[in-house]
């Protein structure tokens, strides 16, 4: 507490204490302090004694400011203890750069460095990548699971994970077996919708391409086909095309060119996303057809490649 009659300056009485709540862990890393009002009310002080405190403390790297936020208590310790493992199925290519951009820049306003790979939606990769990861001194890690429509079969690495207390957080996709916190898309909602504006404008022959083998995919999918029942459109199984991470180069575009040649084909097709809906797009313009006078085609993603297409 602050004394009047202690022959020490009283922005270093609230400069210490401060620190001192800190070091107990009453203030914890990323927690709002008090505002400059709070402090001026509860130790009877001044606005510039509480800025000079403030000052200083961020100096020693104790807090950190935020413009229009307020001043929160920074992250301390070596660069190992504020490592942030990031395990992705892809980093450089489709709407990754744009995801990975924005872990870094929320991170390092955190004050925490971090670490990156990528499995390419490959099982062993993925238990590579979390064996090296485990080698190192980390705070936690954010997974993109791998093919999460398969049995999860590194679940011995997540397990370790809880063993040693290190959080993780699960991208895009969850694994059934995990009780995690996760972020993920309503992507069952976002299929449904996207199928939906296609029934809207009268189509009934609608076709759709999903990725089987991540949760994605499969949740895209149930959406399709949930919006062609609620509009009571019987599903043409030879119109709905399914393939794995290994196929996406080449089966989208075989499938599409296959389904155009057939006498009654579909009016519109679903994409998993914008990357398929390109093969897609590539395979219409091969059969002579234009998009959207002859057939319609919806992606998924709203990723830069959509833009960049006519």
């Amino acid at each position: 507490m602050i004394r009047p009659d202690k022959h020490l300056p009283k922005y270093y009485q609230l400069k210490e204490y401060l620190k001192q709540m800190i070091q107990n862990g009453e203030i914890v890393p990323a927690q709002k302090l008090p505002s400059e009002s709070d402090l001026v009310r509860q130790f009877k002080i001044s606005r510039d004694t509480v800025r000079h405190s403030f000052s200083e403390l961020e100096n020693e790297g104790w807090i950190y400011k935020e413009q229009g936020k307020g001043t929160f208590c920074a992250f301390r310790g070596s660069k190992k203890e504020q490592k942030i493992a990031v395990l992705t199925t892809y980093i450089s290519n489709y709407i990754f750069p744009y995801i990975i951009r924005g872990i870094e820049e929320t991170l390092c306003e955190s004050g925490f460095s971090f670490s990156i790979a990528s499995t390419g939606n490959n099982k062993n990769k993925e238990e590579e990548c979390m064996k090296r990861f485990l080698e190192q001194d980390i705070s936690g890690i954010i997974i993109e699971p791998t093919k999460s429509a398969k049995p999860n079969i590194n679940k011995k690495y997540f397990k370790e994970l809880d063993k040693r207390n290190i959080p993780y957080l699960l991208l895009h996709a969850t694994y059934p077996d995990l009780d995690s916190a996760y972020v993920i898309m309503d992507d069952e909602k976002g299929g449904f919708i996207a199928t939906q504006y296609l029934l809207k404008l009268g189509h009934k022959d609608i076709a759709g391409i999903f990725l089987s083998d991540d949760l994605q995919g499969i949740r895209r999918q149930s959406g399709f086909l949930s919006a062609l029942k609620k509009y009571n459109v019987t599903v043409n199984n030879e119109f709905l095309g399914n393939y794995k991470t290994e196929q996406m180069f080449s089966y989208p575009y075989n499938f599409t060119i296959n389904l155009l040649k057939k006498e009654n084909r579909p009016t519109a097709i679903v994409c998993y996303n914008d990357q398929i809906a390109i093969q897609v797009m590539e395979a219409i313009r091969r059969s002579n057809l234009k998009i959207p006078g002859d057939i319609s085609l919806v992606g998924y993603d709203n990723s830069n490649l959509a833009v960049a297409t006519e």
